[in-house]
């Protein structure tokens, strides 16, 4: 199984929250058992780089590597999608790398995107309105889950 992951996915691995913590941890290891190929974008690699604790930047960098996570490309077709969902009012657009890490997950064909953040993306809203707009534009339908839900 191919399946995207956000920023926050990564992050759940430091999580203050048991909870997220544990279940990133059942995540990544099922996902290592059972052969998915995980993907993230450059704008993953953005957000890491943009970590202002220096050790926690190179934890999360270590975990890329460990887990052979996939660097996608940025497009300007992500970004162009990215806007439709912006436009949509499915994301904000302060927050537009949420709706590009959709984006890209769509463009690339990658069946799922997993995140932590139920404030943009793991939302009914977000879910209804991707799929909307992504079957509008001739891209592949894409289901939104938590880590906890694999």
């Amino acid at each position: 199984m191919r399946i995207y992951i956000d920023t926050s996915v990564i992050n759940g691995l430091f999580a203050q929250d048991v909870d997220i913590k544990k279940e990133t941890q059942r995540f990544l290891k099922n996902a290592e058992t059972l052969g998915y190929k995980l993907y993230i974008s450059e704008a993953t690699i953005e957000e890491i780089e943009n970590t202002p604790d220096n050790s926690k930047k190179i934890l999360l960098k270590e975990i890329v590597t460990k887990h052979e996570m996939e660097i996608l490309s940025t497009t300007e077709e992500a970004k162009t999608l990215a806007q439709e969902y912006v436009k949509a009012g499915l994301i904000p657009k302060k927050y537009f790398t949420d709706a590009f890490h959709i984006a890209i997950a769509s463009i690339y064909n990658i069946p799922a995107i997993i995140s932590w953040n139920f404030e943009h993306i793991v939302r009914i809203k977000t879910k209804l309105g991707v799929n909307t707009i992504n079957k509008r534009d001739n891209y592949p339908e894409i289901t939104i889950c938590s880590p906890k839900e694999v």
